[in-house]
């Protein structure tokens, strides 16, 4: 077989890459930097002068043979001195031989933009592990495979650098900081419109990090704990019946909101009346009171010591301060505008024609409230009350005040947190952020089994407020 000849620029660079190795090789031994005899730099030397051969006796990749031939002479060179032993800078340079491939495909084969990206992810993290962090060359040869990995999609490369940023520079929090980002990047890379525009997509990552920010606390504390302590927590007997107390309770004053504010919510938005609008401003006066002032406010009224508390407890042996039933009244003092708010927009959400459609074909007032505007509405009251119910759930001031028992989540949170510090109470905080958020979740999911007005699936419905 007939050995090609090699150009003048192939063998013009192979030469000079390999005096500069010999050149390099002695002046090290000569000044006492280096051992030129030692095995690890003989294989070196040998290794180039076989890559030599090859890029002389083939019509191999300039490139990637010069590459590999320059790692090679920089490694004997300067690369061993930033490896702590022979073992670890084998690695780096096998490692930044794969490096250098990856990179001359990705030149070769993709656009300009990924063998910047690669160039630049490259430096960033010798920078991030050589540099900044030091005593980190396993990591940076592990990140640097990674990288390899993750260079042929831009998606891939974006995750990459929020586990390996997580990683770094957000400690203890690495691993929340690796969901919300994650989760960011999900949402931005699978958001799709009508109108394609990049600045809807700045907009919607802005608003997720503010929105995720705002709920680190919450996301902390649930990943934060071991499942064993939670567990623990949870076997706890007063733990469980607090827990038990503000499902009964949130579901009583949940259903009695359902009961009263329904029907009010559908002659309000069926009626004209003198007030109507000073009414509806009342509605929300419970939102922007704080719940401290809510439960000064219900225990002057209906405290044991107050006159109308001291009536109903004498006539109809109605207490409310210590008890369940002052629980439930703080609970509905608080979740009325969430329920009432969602009710009045979903009635307002039916049209209706339809209601009077109903009614010349004879159906009753009744018929079309209970067959046509509650099915119609359904979604949105439903919505209203999971709002409702969790509001009524998580109410702490309003309940602290006039009746702090029997305990219920909050108030268990609080007392424990006062009895045994805050490293304590971490588990039981935990557990009743994961309870929370999975009965939010699953009370959500319900509400989308619901029929939207127009009834089309929720993707293209109208979201009820």
């Amino acid at each position: 077989m007939r050995i090609p000849r090699p150009g003048r620029t192939r063998l013009l660079v192979v030469a000079l890459l390999l005096l500069g190795h010999l050149v390099s090789w002695g002046l090290l031994g000569y000044w006492g930097l280096a051992e030129p005899f030692e095995l690890f730099n003989l294989l070196l030397l040998l290794a180039n002068f076989a890559i030599a051969g090859i890029l002389l006796t083939s019509t191999r990749s300039l490139l990637l043979g010069a590459g590999t031939m320059f790692l090679v002479a920089a490694h004997a060179a300067l690369g061993q001195r930033l490896a702590p032993d022979a073992l670890t800078s084998g690695a780096i340079l096998l490692v930044n031989i794969l490096v250098l491939y990856v990179g001359v495909q990705v030149n070769v084969h993709l656009p300009t933009c990924y063998w910047y990206a690669f160039v630049v992810s490259y430096f960033a993290l010798f920078y991030i592990f050589v540099i900044a962090l030091r005593n980190a060359e396993a990591l940076f040869l592990l990140f640097l495979l990674g990288l390899t990995a993750c260079v042929r999609s831009f998606r891939l490369l974006a995750y990459f650098w929020c586990l390996t940023l997580s990683f770094t520079f957000c400690q203890p929090y690495a691993w929340p900081a690796a969901v919300i980002s994650f989760l960011i990047l999900t949402a931005l890379f699978g958001a799709r419109g009508p109108v394609p525009s990049p600045l809807f997509k700045v907009f919607l990552g802005c608003g997720l990090v503010l929105v995720l920010l705002v709920l680190l606390p919450v996301i902390l504390v649930a990943m934060g704990e071991e499942v064993h302590s939670i567990v623990q927590v949870l076997r706890d007997a007063r733990i469980r019946a607090a827990i038990r107390t503000t499902l009964i309770t949130a579901s009583l004053s949940t259903t009695f909101l359902a009961v009263a504010t329904i029907p009010l919510a559908y002659a309000l938005t069926r009626l004209r009346f003198p007030g109507k609008s000073l009414f509806l401003s009342l509605v929300n006066l419970p939102i922007v009171i704080p719940q401290s002032v809510a439960g000064i406010a219900l225990i002057q009224v209906f405290g044991r010591q107050q006159f109308l508390g001291n009536v109903l407890d004498n006539w109809l042996g109605v207490q409310f301060d210590g008890t369940m039933l002052g629980i439930c009244l703080a609970q509905v003092f608080v979740a009325l505008p969430f329920i009432m708010r969602n009710a009045l927009a979903a009635f307002e959400a039916v049209p209706v024609g339809l209601e009077l459609s109903a009614r010349t074909l004879g159906a009753s007032s009744w018929g079309v409230f209970w067959r046509v505007a509650m099915p119609l509405a359904s979604r949105g009251l439903f919505l209203g009350a999971v709002l409702a119910w969790a509001r009524a759930a998580g109410e702490f001031g309003a309940v602290l005040f006039i009746a702090p028992t029997p305990e219920t989540a909050p108030i268990a949170a609080y007392n424990r947190f006062h009895s045994v510090g805050i490293i304590e109470s971490g588990p039981l905080v935990a557990a009743l952020l994961l309870f929370s958020l999975a009965m939010f979740f699953l009370l959500q999911w319900g509400a989308q089994m619901l029929p939207s007005v127009h009834g089309l699936p929720e993707s293209r419905s109208a979201t009820v407020p």
